[in-house]
């Protein structure tokens, strides 16, 4: 992962970070839960305050981390991404694409009238929009984009949609895709899941099941494995906690059956084959956009954390808005992740 890369996604809440939706009696399940583990104390290093860029007011930091203002005017943010050309490329849920040439730079428009935009990606030159009930290809030639076709369609929407994409190493995609409701039993297998696309986009299954909206997907590099934030649903008050999972074929997450409780992540309801959670976030926080370093961000301190975005709960109050680190340890069964 680029350092250009961690610095745009974290960009969501934190813009220039050292450089740089919504949702019986609860059982307890036996299931395995996160195992809690000492969380290092890093000593990052300062880094001098990128030329140009206003600091950022307002926001808290740990020590040795500054935020500058990296761009304006991208009104409400779903993703971004540093295109092959060196320049950021934000969506906006308005349904605009902006790309900023350099930090700092005023945002010019590409794309405007997008249908609920919420995820893009890029392989090679091929940009990927995923937008309400389909995924549009298209391609940068000399700084110009063209095409816009459809590589899906048919997607289904409703309460929630399709959310992010993320390449995968062997060349396929991954795309998350909404449940159509807050509690029910889909019709469509496709609703609720991590679906899988082949190279030419051509359907190759569900990866992971009940999902409710399971909206962030980031690449770990240093293992190759792809992980989701999962958002819970809304109708059990401050029960059901928004989650991280790792995305493996056949996966259960659960929903609308069982869910993971706040703060020790034990599984509650009738969950029985359900995968239990890497890491849990604060009820109703919305934890949407995630990206996992590789180290040359930040330094081998934060070599495989992860840091996902919290938007807010969507009733108001001070709920989420906020980066939460994770800090990733162990392997299969045993793997947990640490706030």
């Amino acid at each position: 992962m680029k350092r250009s890369t961690v610095a745009a996604a974290l960009a969501l809440l934190l813009v220039g970070c050292g450089q740089p939706t919504a949702h019986t009696t609860p059982t307890a399940s036996p299931r395995h839960t996160p195992t809690p583990s000492p969380t290092p104390v890093p000593t990052p290093t300062p880094l001098p305050p990128p030329p140009n860029l206003a600091a950022a007011g307002g926001i808290g930091l740990p020590a040795g981390f500054s935020a500058y203002v990296y761009a304006r005017g991208l009104g409400t943010v779903t993703a971004m991404a540093v295109g092959p050309d060196g320049r950021l490329y934000v969506l906006s849920s308005g349904g605009s694409l902006a790309v900023v040439a350099s930090p700092g730079a005023g945002a010019r428009t590409l794309l405007s009238g997008l249908p609920v935009a919420l995820g893009l990606a890029w392989r090679d030159n091929d940009l990927y929009l995923s937008v309400r009930g389909s995924v549009r290809r298209y391609h940068l030639n000399n700084g110009t984009l063209s095409g816009g076709g459809a590589v899906v369609s048919g997607l289904p929407v409703n309460r929630h949609q399709n959310d992010w994409i993320v390449p995968m190493p062997n060349g396929d995609f991954l795309l998350g895709v909404g449940s159509t409701c807050d509690v029910c039993t889909e019709a469509n297998p496709k609703s609720a899941s991590v679906l899988r696309f082949h190279s030419d986009w051509s359907y190759a299954g569900v990866v992971v099941r009940g999902a409710r909206n399971p909206y962030g997907l980031a690449l770990r590099a240093s293992t190759g494995d792809a992980y989701v934030t999962i958002n819970g649903q809304d109708n059990l008050g401050a029960q059901p906690a928004d989650h991280l999972l790792r995305v493996t074929d056949g996966e259960d997450a659960g929903w609308p059956r069982c869910w993971p409780a706040f703060p020790d992540g034990s599984l509650h309801g009738n969950c029985a084959g359900v995968a239990p959670p890497i890491a849990v976030f604060a009820p109703h926080s919305s934890a949407d956009g995630i990206v996992i370093d590789d180290g040359a961000e930040f330094g081998a301190d934060y070599a495989d954390n992860g840091f996902v975005t919290e938007w807010g709960t969507n009733v108001g109050g001070p709920t989420g808005r906020r980066v939460i680190r994770v800090v990733l340890a162990g392997a299969g069964a045993s793997e947990h992740g640490q706030t």
